[in-house]
């Protein structure tokens, strides 16, 4: 005789756990809810919004966009290959979506990363558009290093100092690295510690 609670008893089975997300969707249509991990295929455009991903995120093939807004990511967030724009961080930029490892953005076109905080690394490297890291807290470091000089592309507006590297108040336990960045200008403010260059 079985137990009231055995496997093949309707009360002991379990609801299923969060989905794994292939990422494709629209601004107007962004993903909201938990996932187990979130995976950009190459030509898609991502846009999270108030979601939770339990993994980590990764678009490494040329995704075309990646927002990744008032969403908090418990591993890893790492974009190689955007071909437009990269925005992680809240709307507006009106509180902390933590991130439980590192971000990682690399290969891509228009970084903004703002009101981030990383329990590790925040990297952001060999990109070639627009850079900006701001109000961000690591647990570890802070490394914009090996950007590439400036390529605008259609869209891109029009400030004065459009090519320049933004680190503006930014905190990191060890080290603010801002090295190699193909000569291109740099605007640093409020950083601690103070950035290497």
């Amino acid at each position: 005789m079985s137990s009231p609670l055995s496997p093949t008893s309707p009360a002991s089975a379990q609801a299923p756990g969060p989905e794994r997300l292939i990422c494709d969707n629209t601004k107007d249509d962004p993903y909201t809810g938990r996932y187990a991990s979130v995976r950009v295929p190459k030509g898609a455009s991502c846009y999270l919004e108030n979601a939770v991903v339990l993994g980590n995120l990764k678009a490494l093939h040329q995704a075309v966009d990646v927002y990744v807004i008032n969403t908090e990511v418990q591993r890893n967030l790492h974009i190689k290959g955007a071909q437009r724009d990269v925005k992680i961080g809240p709307e507006n930029c009106r509180f902390d979506p933590p991130v439980g490892n590192n971000v990682k953005v690399t290969r891509s076109h228009n970084v903004a990363i703002c009101f981030t905080f990383a329990d590790n690394n925040i990297m952001v490297t060999r990109n070639d558009g627009r850079i900006m890291l701001r109000d961000n807290r690591a647990g570890n470091s802070i490394k914009v290093n090996d950007n590439l000089p400036y390529d605008r592309l259609p869209g891109d507006g029009q400030h004065p100092d459009i090519d320049a590297i933004r680190v503006i108040d930014n905190v990191a336990e060890r080290r603010i690295s801002v090295q190699r960045n193909a000569d291109r200008p740099l605007i640093l403010r409020g950083n601690t510690p103070e950035p290497v260059v």
